[in-house]
């Protein structure tokens, strides 16, 4: 256990103990996830999404340390982080998708069919922002954020804690965004959606490391920041649209089960729509991603 981690009184520079910069960054990543709840409980916009995106800091954090921490508390708190995260995910799914809808929807469609299918998303969307207001608001989340600041306060670190944040921090970073080019490198535009996902999360994954790594590391990480952000702001796009696709596809097979074919094409019209806006997304992203 690295002692001064918890009791750092300086400010964070390139000989800073590299558990001081854990422990600023558990303590950083906590106080978001308490004021991102608080929203919750005021029922403030966006707040639900702020919870997820709260969680997912946090969750990459500990990911981005896991070898400078020692036992398997990162490991367990990573999990129930996940499952907060997932409580949130049909809310915040259903507002993108029904927003896509509006976006998305022409003079060519049947306004009756619009209507009935932004009701059923809406009613969706309000039975599962009840659910996760429940969960983010409940006992065990209370739990989770006690749990979280006395980690922050004093975490379990492996004696590497106590190299400088300058030999440590650049060999983190670099094996954050090797994990992203690696996988980049073999994106093509006729590669699956899963795929293009999975290269989603890892530049979330490079983003938020150089997030955290900038307080020390400086313009370098933050450049590194900005450009995994682009990335990710493509990418977190063309993921959008997948869902709205795959959501509208499993709506018009239940319309067609309940013998409305109408309805049924409609919905196909508009998944096809969601489909089609991939393909300049990935254009873009290969363009930004090959340019010298």
């Amino acid at each position: 256990m690295v002692e001064s981690a918890g009791g750092w009184s300086g400010p964070l520079s390139a000989e800073t103990p590299v558990g001081v910069l854990v422990a600023n960054a558990l303590t950083k990543g906590t106080t978001r996830l308490r004021g991102a709840i608080l929203m919750v409980e005021k029922s403030e916009d966006d707040a639900i999404h702020q919870v997820r995106v709260s969680c997912r800091r946090l969750r990459s954090d500990l990911r981005l340390f896991r070898k400078l921490l020692a036992g398997d508390w990162a490991q367990e708190l990573r999990g129930e982080l996940a499952a907060l995260a997932n409580a949130c995910g049909e809310t915040r799914d259903l507002e993108v998708i029904a927003a896509l809808v509006r976006e998305s929807t022409t003079s060519e469609d049947d306004p009756e069919h619009v209507e009935t299918i932004l009701t059923t998303l809406t009613l969706g969307l309000d039975r599962a922002a009840a659910r996760s207001a429940e969960v983010v608001t409940g006992e065990g989340t209370a739990m989770l954020l006690q749990t979280l600041e006395a980690v922050a306060a004093s975490p379990l670190l492996k004696p590497k804690a106590g190299k400088p944040c300058s030999e440590v921090l650049p060999q983190l970073l670099n094996a954050a965004n090797h994990t992203f080019t690696q996988q980049a490198d073999k994106l093509k535009p006729w590669t699956v959606d899963d795929d293009w996902h999975e290269v989603r999360l890892l530049a979330k994954r490079v983003r938020y490391a150089a997030d955290t790594s900038a307080a020390v590391l400086g313009d370098e990480a933050k450049e590194t920041a900005t450009h995994a952000a682009k990335y990710q702001e493509l990418l977190g796009q063309h993921q959008d649209h997948c869902a709205a696709a795959d959501a509208l596809t499993a709506m018009a097979r239940e319309a067609a089960a309940q013998d409305d074919p109408e309805l049924s094409f409609t919905l196909g019209r508009l998944t096809e729509r969601q489909r089609a806006a991939r393909k300049p997304l990935r254009e873009e992203f290969l363009s930004l991603y090959h340019r010298p």
